[in-house]
């Protein structure tokens, strides 16, 4: 290799990885946009079917998906499996980060129990070749409890998710950024069992720490307080949980657009609040809205827009609307 190429070789990856910490950083926009430039200079210096092309084509559609587009997200790492199937091999870890994206999407655009069988193919598949405690692999088993529990299975998510929790620990500490997201799982999943009171515990406790690790408007601290605001009224307290919801949503707005699939999560929820607190016309106009940008991220038949629907036709319809 040359000095030029070596050097090209560098400054490409670099800025590759400028792409993808402006990505984690909540910039997603920048990192499209980065991306999307870098993508063809992968392409004429290495070739379209070469590994550093192909993971810069990985990282372009996750953010695409992170931004709000999970369709996308979804045909991407649809068509890109088999290319690196066959230029890497079936067990390169590149190729499971791959069958990873595949499976997250796959349960964002909300087919749950596909994603949950695509984790539960691609467990052991890391675990042997990584490692069981393997940072990789330890997501992917977060990832199936998560798709477990999403698909309905939520005793069987949680016992994972503890078990999970206890070699994150082990191995980083408590409030290392990966324990903070099992943590966060725990907790919600601790309400969705029947313990609400439990969960708004935990989220109180968990909250200023996501909040030390990542700063306030990073999006998972945007979820974790979505969760805080929805098991408060969950447990007991309608009012002070719409509060704390009038609040997020203009900031998950502002931090994540208001097409975003998790700021209309926080709509909906807001929404069935400010039912229950007694506005059912204000109630009517939010859900209303929320439907309407849901159909369009996710489809009429996503498990998310199908809740938003039943949740508004049960709501009166307000005089003249």
């Amino acid at each position: 290799m040359t000095t030029a190429e070596s050097l090209g070789d560098r400054e490409l990856r670099q800025r590759r990885e400028h792409a993808d910490r402006l990505g984690d950083g909540g910039d997603t926009s920048r990192a499209i946009a980065l991306l999307g430039t870098l993508l063809p200079r992968f392409a004429d210096h290495y070739g379209h079917a070469h590994i550093e092309t192909l993971t810069t084509r990985d990282f372009h559609a996750h953010w695409i998906g992170e931004a709000g587009d999970p369709q996308y997200a979804l045909r991407a790492f649809r068509e890109y499996l088999p290319e690196w199937e066959r230029v890497a091999g079936p067990e390169h870890p590149n190729t499971l980060h791959c069958r990873q994206n595949l499976s997250f999407w796959t349960g964002e655009c909300g087919d749950f129990a596909g994603a949950a069988d695509r984790c539960r193919d691609l467990l052991p598949v890391r675990a042997r070749v990584l490692g069981a405690e393997h940072p990789d692999t330890l997501t992917t088993r977060h990832r199936l409890a998560y798709w477990t529990g999403e698909a309905g299975g939520h005793e069987t998510a949680l016992e994972t998710l503890d078990a999970l929790l206890a070699v994150r620990v082990r191995l980083h500490g408590a409030e290392h950024p990966d324990a903070l997201t099992t943590r966060h799982e725990i907790a919600r999943r601790t309400g969705l069992v029947g313990r609400p009171g439990e969960a708004v515990a935990l989220f109180r406790e968990l909250l200023p720490l996501r909040e030390a690790a990542w700063g306030p408007r990073n999006a998972s601290v945007l979820t974790t307080r979505h969760e805080l605001a929805r098991w408060t009224a969950e447990a007991g307290d309608p009012a002070t949980g719409r509060a704390l919801l009038e609040e997020l949503l203009p900031i998950r707005r502002d931090v994540q657009g208001p097409d975003h699939p998790r700021t209309l999560t926080t709509g909906h929820e807001l929404a069935r609040w400010t039912a229950v607190t007694g506005d059912a016309t204000a109630a009517h106009a939010l859900l209303a809205d929320v439907l309407r940008r849901r159909r369009r991220v996710l489809g009429a038949d996503h498990p998310h827009t199908r809740a938003t629907g039943s949740l508004l036709g049960g709501l009166p319809t307000p005089e003249g609307a």
